[in-house]
Order: C-alpha cells, then sequence, then structure tokens
C-alpha cells in the first residue's frame, strides 16, 4: 500500500483553471475510492493568499486552507497559468518547494509550474520535461529538458514529477498515479474517466509519449508565452 497519505494544490493568482482543477479532480476522485474502501487521503487546494482566487480566465476558486512556511504534504504539486510567472518570483512558494524537494518529499508541476519549480532550485541538472512555451528557454538556462520533449516524465529517484502544457494534464495524472498508487489503481481510475479506453497503457508508463509540433507553431508559442511564464 502506498505511503503516500497527503497531496496539497497550490494556488496562485492567475493559476490556470484547466492545470489546477484538472489534476485536483482526478485525486479528489481517487480520494473519494480510497473512503469507500477506509482508505485515507487528503487531497488540499490552497496558497498563501486567502481565497478566493482568482484564475488567469476569470474564474474564482475557493481553497481549503492558507499555507504557512511550516506546511508539509507527502506530494506538493505546482500547476501552470499566466500566474506561474510572478510565482516563479515568490519567495514563499520557492522556499516552500525547496524544503519539500530537501526532506524527501515528492514535488510535482504541469505547465509553467514547471518553470516554478526551475526557480526553486530543485531541478540541477535533473532530467525533466515542460510545456512548449518553455522548451526554449529552459535549456538556455540550463535546465536538462529531454528531447525530444515528453508529455510527462517521473523522476523516481529525485521525486519529481513534470509534465507539459494543458493538454498533457489529464493522461499525465493518471501516469503519477500509477506510480504513487500502483498500476492497478490507476488502471481503475483511467478506466472509469474514459482515459484508459482513449490512451491506452502508456497512461502506466513512467515516461509519457513525445511531443512533436511544427517548429514554426513551436516558436510562435515561445515568442508570445516564454517570457511571461518565465520572467527575468
Amino acid at each position: 500500500m502506498s505511503d503516500i497519505k497527503s497531496i496539497h494544490f497550490l494556488t496562485f493568482p492567475r493559476v490556470s483553471e484547466q492545470d489546477l482543477l484538472t489534476a485536483w479532480e482526478l485525486l479528489r476522485a481517487l480520494a473519494w475510492g480510497f473512503e469507500q474502501q477506509g482508505r485515507r487521503l487528503d487531497v488540499s487546494i490552497g496558497g498563501f493568499e486567502r481565497g478566493p482566487v482568482a484564475t488567469h480566465m476569470g474564474t474564482e476558486i475557493k481553497t481549503d486552507r492558507v499555507l504557512t512556511a511550516a506546511d508539509r504534504f507527502d506530494v506538493l504539486y505546482v500547476p501552470g497559468g499566466l500566474g506561474g510567472g510572478p510565482a516563479s518570483q515568490n519567495p514563499a512558494i520557492l522556499d516552500l518547494i525547496g524544503k519539500h524537494h530537501t526532506e524527501g518529499r515528492w514535488v510535482a508541476a504541469n505547465c509553467s509550474g514547471v518553470g516554478v519549480l526551475f526557480r526553486s532550485g530543485i531541478l540541477d541538472g535533473k532530467a525533466i520535461t515542460c510545456p512548449v512555451a518553455l522548451a526554449r528557454r529552459l535549456p538556455k538556462l540550463g535546465a536538462n529538458v529531454i528531447n525530444p520533449r515528453l508529455a510527462w516524465h517521473v523522476d523516481a529517484k529525485n521525486k519529481i514529477f513534470t509534465s507539459g502544457g494543458g493538454g498533457t494534464v489529464h493522461p499525465s495524472t493518471i501516469a503519477l498515479v500509477a506510480h504513487l498508487f500502483g498500476s492497478e489503481t490507476a488502471t481503475g481510475l483511467a478506466a472509469n474517466w474514459d482515459s484508459l479506453a482513449l490512451h491506452g497503457d502508456v497512461l502506466l508508463r513512467a515516461d509519457g509519449p513525445m511531443m512533436g509540433l511544427k517548429p514554426e507553431l513551436a516558436t510562435a508559442a515561445q515568442d508570445s508565452y516564454e517570457m511571461v511564464f518565465l520572467p527575468d
């Protein structure tokens, strides 16, 4: 049985609805299923600001808690969105990420949240993946981005999970569940959500499929968003 008992989704102003809520809903569904079996998994949501939190498309999210520097979780999940840029310059967020990693806890991120992990200093030399918008800038700054880029990457040794942009969030979350809670648990979750029928057993792998994109489209995305997601 997994030793993971608590998963927290970090919020910050202008966080992405999809990056945050897709992964959160899947993990909350898992926690609900565990509860029916008499197992406990705490899945919470919140940041250092008092809620509700305004997302980057304007939805307001009611949070479970306001974080303190002393809070710890078995998994800290950092989503993306337009607010990832300011979050990557927030000392309280960067310190929380760094302490989770130093203490041997899991840290996960998708989309611009990967840039936040990078700025925290925990990715030094470690193989990661990232969204297309950061696939040019992160390597220039010294990050070890897997090439060809993957939809997700589970680094079990260092307890770091990274995934790409919004389109990767659902399948990558299933892959994270597979690693943390076992393939049988992930298979049941994916079957219930119809993602297993769509994607197949790739959902159970530590490495997601390669991400191909026409160079001109990748460049356009990078020109538009890389400095928004990871400003100087």
